[in-house]
This record gives structure tokens, sequence and C-alpha cells, in this order.
């Protein structure tokens, strides 16, 4: 191979699917080692509660078999910031994909990143849903024209995950998958995104309903699916998702990713006229792109040992696809044994999504190095000939033949009007061992966070089930939970050397930290100094530069003042920003001079002065140094111009807040030093609030500072933390779904949900109080509700944090024209944010509105009647 061959490798480096019977990649292999079919039939008393008529359930023609997903109905709609309404709205196919797409991030461990250029590459199925909803009235025509177009798809998904390379929806039909993957792989390959997302959703509605197999159609008529065997008849439709998440080979292994397998190359054509209508297939076509597909791969097509096919299971498209595999094969001269396997007969076809079940099925295969079987293939089609191709039908599952080459792949599909793709897989390299080994006992930082205690606390219990069963390296789970994962709002940490230790508190049911702002205490130990680890230089530089500045033999009070500069300057560099500083005697200082308000060397200065004057004043000591150090304190502090406070600043020493904003009092400073010499104030720290030197006593517990600040809510740049940890598939985040279904029962989602509240008739709305005064407040209220579709809202809620936005506010806005008959700008209406300030602009518009009539009224003078 050429080096220019092996710069066009392509890491497939996480995977998430939904398919029939399986809810993830895990479940999904489990299913395929045991050969099972999740084409599931149903009862008559099924299909009559779902609503299917009792004159259908009698045709002859329908088939009460469904490959059908459960739950599509639910949707973690908070979690994307996306308004009830809005959600009821989307389509199904936009909300599972949107789930998808994290969960296949978070395989990946590139969830949390915030600094690639990351691609969309996705298609979905028709937007059957659409059909199934009542025409849209005012308040939700702006949600359905949103989610009513397919294409919006990769465009929310780069939108709600903030993914900001190309977003691209593909569409070829059957074969949108591949045609994804290979758009995908060629943008990598051209620099234009860093990672990159493809794949497919087709979601069949209604749900849990069979179909109709009419004469001459390609739909299987006794419900089952037979790919390549004597006894096809046809398909079976069914509903699913697939993700995979790509990379450059060559950034991948350098990054510390996990690689499941190797894209080497990939094709894609059109059938053109060489077929004898627009949906049948051509061997010509196939042929010719599984050719290409090869000589894009740079290797022996007799090396690839496996093909993952269309199989549809139809009577014309299985023998034509695998005659043109046969040609493809003659033509380039091999025969060696090379397995064929459909997975479509385990879940149906997916539509848009099944050449996606078909690679992620490749993909493991070559990873695991185990051939699945083919359910439903017992004898070959006798229209099919295979010749001396060396290919077979793997009718059984079977360990993957041992060769001198790696293990390889390749996966088609076909897509109805002629679009045929191929690809060509291979198994993982060897991953590179870390940089350096971790020590045993090397303390990691171990990450959780979620946005609702619910999915808190199924994140727990997942992780605790696969550190029980699963062997992974510390530094492997602490690196992909830290850099892997977006952070919610609900955190907790741990810092523990072993995953044991993690596990044990998992299992204890913990609750996140409190939400509260991250405040931090310098106290350099007056009284009682702190063991400080002088080895902690070598692993944080800033501490290291700063004890620089510190001689040999420097007085203890200088090395913990240049420490605690040092541990400020490295919680910064990493991203922490406390909201205040709470500080105590020498340290109030540095808390000072942390905020802005004064510079650091006259802070250091008077520190040191500070510490010198309280020994001066314990008996025995000289007096006189007492107060020319204070004077020198003073003469110091006055010649600094005062500047505003970046950061709170709380002095324990005097139970004094200075806010942000405010300018430091010129005599604070030097009164808090006297107080301290005399020994009066309040030295308490307030609880929870950490020490900053407790950071600098050792490696662990800096590292537990850190996580108490991530809990805290800073955001904490995890790689300048990195030991020697990879990237690795851990749980996906568990969705704290709610029903989001606007369709009338019945259904198979049963019943519809409650639909907001509505306000009644605009007579009755805006029929003043007693009094004449309007609440405006209440009847501004019930427009947010039915524009968000929240149940309830309060004056200081955020539009925004509702899952508004400006598309939402231009209805606001025109509810507020044809109720209140006032005229607000949309921009005023996102500046006021809240109901209690959108509130008082519509008021202000009608006191004025109440000024301008009372100034325009008509005099009793005018009002005369003159007679003619």
């Amino acid at each position: 191979m050429t080096l220019a061959q092996e710069s066009q490798l392509i890491a497939v480096v996480g995977m998430a699917c939904r398919f029939p019977g399986a809810r993830d990649t895990d479940e999904y292999w489990n299913a395929l080692m045991k050969g099972t079919t999740s084409l599931v039939p149903l009862t008559a008393d099924e299909l009559a509660a779902k609503g299917v008529p009792q004159e259908v359930l009698a045709d002859p023609s329908y088939v009460p078999v469904a490959g059908a997903l459960e739950d599509v109905e639910m949707f973690d709609a908070a979690y994307f910031g996306i308004p009830p309404a809005e959600a009821a709205a989307m389509d199904p196919q936009h909300r599972l994909f949107l789930q998808e797409a994290v969960h296949a991030l978070e395989h990946a461990g590139w969830a949390g990143s915030e600094d690639r250029r990351i691609g969309v590459f996705c298609g979905s199925g028709e937007n059957r849903y659409a059909a199934l909803l009542p025409s849209p009235d005012s308040g939700t025509r702006t949600h359905r024209s949103m989610s009513d177009a397919p294409a919006a798809l990769p465009l929310r998904v780069s939108y709600h995950l903030d993914l900001r390379g190309p977003s691209v929806f593909v569409s070829s039909l059957c074969s949108t998958s591949l045609t994804a993957v290979h758009l995908a792989r060629r943008s990598l390959l051209a620099g234009e995104c860093e990672l990159a997302l493809a794949g497919a959703v087709s979601v069949q509605l209604p749900q849990h309903h069979g179909y109709r197999a009419l004469d001459g159609s390609v739909m299987s008529p006794d419900g089952r699916l037979r790919p390549f065997d004597s006894a096809a008849a046809g398909t079976v439709p069914g509903s699913g998702a697939g993700i995979v998440v790509l990379k450059r080979l060559d950034d991948a292994l350098r990054d510390g990713d996990t690689v499941h397998a190797v894209i080497r190359g990939s094709a894609l054509n059109n059938d053109g006229a060489d077929r004898q209508s627009f949906a049948a297939p051509s061997v010509r076509g196939q042929r010719d792109v599984v050719i290409a597909a090869l000589t894009d791969a740079g290797v022996d097509p007799a090396t690839v040992g496996y093909v993952e096919a269309h199989g549809t299971g139809t009577s014309l498209g299985d023998p034509v696809e695998l005659a043109a595999l046969r040609e493809a094969r003659e033509r380039l001269g091999a025969t060696t044994p090379c397995a064929i396997g459909a997975v479509k007969s385990s879940l149906g076809h997916l539509d848009t999504a099944a050449g996606m079940a078909g690679l992620i099925k490749a993909v493991l295969a070559v990873r695991e190095g185990t051939v699945p079987a083919t359910v439903g293939h017992d004898e070959l089609n006798p229209l099919i000939d295979l010749g001396d191709s060396g290919l077979y039908i793997s009718a059984d599952a079977g360990p993957w033949p041992r060769t001198e080459h790696p293990r390889r792949a390749a996966v088609t599909a076909l897509g109805v009007g002629g679009t045929n793709a191929h690809l060509v897989l291979e198994q993982p390299p060897t991953q590179p061992a870390p940089s350096g080994p971790a020590a045993p006992d090397e303390p990691h930082i171990f990450p959780l966070s979620a946005h609702t205690p619910r999915s808190f606390d199924l994140l727990c219990d997942r992780l605790a089930e696969t550190l029980d069963h699963k062997e992974h390296a510390p530094g492997d789970v602490a690196r992909t939970l830290q850099e892997g994962r977006h952070h919610r709002t609900l955190r907790r940490a741990w810092v523990s050397p072993s995953l044991q230790g993690i596990g044990t508190a998992l299992r204890e049911k913990p609750v996140p930290a409190p939400e509260e702002g991250l405040v931090l205490a310098i106290d350099l130990g007056d009284e009682n100094p702190y063991p400080l680890d002088e080895r902690l230089g070598e692993r944080i530089p800033e501490l290291r530069r700063a004890l620089e500045h510190t001689s040999s033999g420097a007085s203890r009070a200088v090395v913990a003042a240049h420490t605690a500069r040092g541990l400020l300057d490295a919680l910064a560099v990493r991203g922490v920003v406390p909201d205040a500083v709470a500080a105590v005697g020498a340290g109030e200082y540095l808390a000072f001079a942390h905020a802005g308000a004064l510079p650091w060397d006259v802070a250091l200065r008077c520190a040191e002065r500070h510490s010198r004057a309280l020994e001066a004043s314990l008996p025995g000591g000289d007096l006189s140094v007492c107060e020319r150090l204070l004077d020198e304190i003073e003469r110091d502090l006055a010649a600094c111009p005062a500047a505003p406070l970046a950061v709170e600043v709380r002095s324990l020493t005097s139970g004094t807040g200075f806010p942000a904003g405010r300018v430091l009092p010129t005599g604070h400073l030097p009164a808090m030093t006297r107080a301290a010499v005399t020994g009066e104030g309040d030295f308490a720290p307030p609880p929870g609030c950490p020490s900053l030197l407790d950071g600098a006593t050792g490696w662990e517990q800096w590292l537990r500072l850190v996580a108490h600040c991530w809990e805290r809510g800073a955001d904490v740049s995890w790689h300048l933390l990195r030991g020697t940890g990879r990237r690795i598939p851990l749980p996906g985040y568990p969705f704290d779904e709610a029903r989001h279904w606007a369709a009338p029962a019945p259904d198979a989602t049963a019943a519809p949900t409650p639909a907001p509240p509505r306000r009644a008739a605009a007579t009755a709305a805006t029929t003043p109080r007693a009094g004449g005064a309007r609440d405006v407040l209440t009847e501004l209220g019930a427009i947010w509700r039915t524009v968000l579709g929240v149940p309830e809202v309060a004056p200081e809620d955020s539009f925004f944090d509702l899952g508004g936005h400006s598309l939402l506010a231009s209805q606001v806005m025109t509810r507020i024209r044809e109720l209140f008959e006032v005229r607000i700008p949309l921009g005023e209406l996102l500046d006021a944010e809240t109901l209690e300030g959108m509130s008082e602009l519509v008021q202000d518009e009608l006191a004025a509105l109440r000024v301008y009539a009372t100034q325009t009224a008509p005099t009793d003078e005018a009002m005369e009647t003159v007679e003619l």
C-alpha cells in the first residue's frame, strides 16, 4: 500500500443505534450472536387496540408483522432546550436521531468537545408523523414548519449539539446510510472537519401495525424475510436509527481514541438507464461500485472475507446483487472463501437506515473476529449462481478464519432509483501503548453529571454496573468522563486511584453537589502552617514558576504567599474562575490582588509584612518592628491606584464582603492587619469552602480542589490534567424522557399528550378586570404556556430557559398584537426575556395608548350638533 493510501484510512471511533430489539450496540451484537429476529407477529387483539380497523385485519393481503421500535413517542426535550410544544410537533425521526447522536459522540469519547470541527452527514425517511397530526393552528404552525422538513435533521443536530463542521442532509433512499458515510469520509480527507457523524433514521408509522403484501409487490406475504433463500418471497418493513463517528486514523491513534474498525475505501455510483425500470436493480452498476471501492481501498480483493449484503429477500434483488458481486470478484481474480450475510431478516428493511444496520454489524464482526449468522437462510435460491467465486452464505455464526492478513469485510447498500454504495472495512489496528505507564496508586478525578436527578441516579447505576463487569484502566475511565462527556448542571466528582473505590461510591446512591457558587478560601496559615508538598511544582508549571521568585532561605510566610499565587494562576489556566474569594489575614492581600484591586508585587510584599507583624506581636516580640511594618503597608497601599474588583472578596477577619465592581476602601487592609495583630476578628472559613493551600499539600489534594471547583460549576480544562488514559466506550447518557406526541389516539403510542392550556376566545381574554385594569401578566402567561407548551410559568422565568427562541418570540409578538392591540418590536421582547419584563413592555404600551386616547378624545364642544 502506498503512503497516499495509508493517509486515506478512516477510523470508526464511535457508534450508536436503536434497532428493533436493541437499544445500543451491545444489545445489537448479543442479538446477532443469538441469531434471533425482532420481526414480531402481532395478535388481532393487539392490532385492534392500536386502531387497525376490522376490515383491514380481515384483508387476506394484510400481514400482522412489524420490525418496530419501542417508545418512539418518548423524548428528553429539556436536555436539548426544546420547548414541549415544539417537541410534540417534531418528526419522531429527528428526536430519535438527536438522542442517538449524543450517544454516538459519547461512545467515541468526544461528546464534550467544544473546539473541534465536527461534521454531520445524515438522512431520514419520509415524515409520516406529519400526516397523523391535526391541521396546525397559528400556535403550532411555526413548530410544524420547522419539523416537517426532513432536510432540517442535520441542521438540528449541529445546532443542539453545537457542532461546527459541515452539516449535510443526504437522501438516496435505501442507500442513504452508506452514502452519508462516503460523503463524511471525503469531507474528513479534504480537511473540512476533524470528526464526522454519519448515519440515518427511519421510523415507520403507525408503529406496531402490519402491512399489506399485494400481488407483485416486494413485501413478504408471510412476514418472514429470507435473504438469498429458495423460499424468499419479499421484504418486511422495520424502523431504526444508526450513527457512526468517523475520524482520520492517524488522528485517532494520536488522540488515544478507541478504534472499532477502519474504513479503507468507499465508492458511489448510479445504475443510470441500464435496468428494466426506475426501481429495478442493475448487475453492471452494482458490479462497478464494488470494483471501485476495492480499488479505492488498495487491498487484494482475495483478502476480503465477509460481505454484509443489501439482502432484501426479494426474487429480483437478491439474484442481481450476488451476480454483481460474483462478476466483480471474477474480474479481480478473487476465488478465496468469502462469507455473505444480510441483517434485514433480523430487523426488517430499515429503509434509509438499512445500510447503517449492515455497517455497524460488519464493524462489530471485524472487531470481534466472528462471522454472524444470516437468520432465515436455509437453502440457496436456485436463481443465484455463485460459480467458483468463493462466495457462500453465512448460515451459522462462527469464528473468523485465521489468515496472514487483517480481517477485512465489505458492506453494500442499494437504493431504489439506482444509487449504489460499497465500503471496505478492516479490523482495528493494535492500539499504541500509552506514552508512559501510570503509577498503580495514581489518583484520578472521576466526574459525573446530569441535567435531572433521575438521569443522575440512572447514570450512577449504569456506570457502577459497567465497572463491576468490565475491566478498564482507571486512567481510561477518568479521561473519558472528563473529556468525553458534556457536563450538565447536577455534578459530583470523586478522586481515587482505583475503580473499586468509585464503584463503591456509585452504589451508595450519591447525591449531586449543592448548586451554589464557587468560593475559595485563602488562608496562608498564620497560626497553623500548611505542610506544603515541594514536589508539586514538577507537575504544576504555574506553581513552579511562582516559587522560582522565592530564595532558598525564604520564610514560611513568603513561600506560602507565592504558593497561593501559583495555585490561583494554575486554577485560572485550567478554567476555574471563582465566584468569590474568602480570605483571612495575609491571604486578604492575595485575594484583592486576584480580584485586580492590587498589583501582585505589592500584595506579596504586604502579605509578608503582615506575617512578620504577627510574629513581632507575640510575647517577647519587638513592637516597634510591628509598627514599622504597618506603616510600610500603609505607604505601599497608598501608592496603588484605585481599581474596581473583578471578583467578590469576603474578608473573614472583619466579616465584610466587597462585591465585584466596588473599589477597595483605602483603610480596610491596614485595619485588618492591625486587628489581626491585636487578636481581633473571626477567622473561621465558611462551611464547604475549601482552603486554597489545602491543594498544595499533595497531588491528590490538588485534584480534590479541582474536583470541588468543577462540582460548583467551573468549566475545567481537563486536558491540562491529562494523564496517560485513552477514550473508551462507557455507558451512554440516560435521557429523562417524557411523552411528546400530538397525533390523535388510537395509536401505537397510547393516549395523546394533553394539549397545553389554551386561552379563551379573544373577546373573553380581553375583558378588563373589575376596576378596568387588565391582568397583563396572567394573560401574557397564557400566551407563553401555549407557545412553549409548558404547564406553568412564573414572572421571573426566562423565555430562553424554557426553550424559547426568536421564531417562538415572533409568535408571542403576533399574539400580543392580536390580544392587546399593541405593537412590541421583536428585539424589545427578546431583550426583556422574562415574563415580567415582557408584561411591563405591554403595560407601558397600554398606558401610552390610554394617554393618547385622553389627549385626542373629542371635546363636548366638538360633540355639539348643528341644526341645518
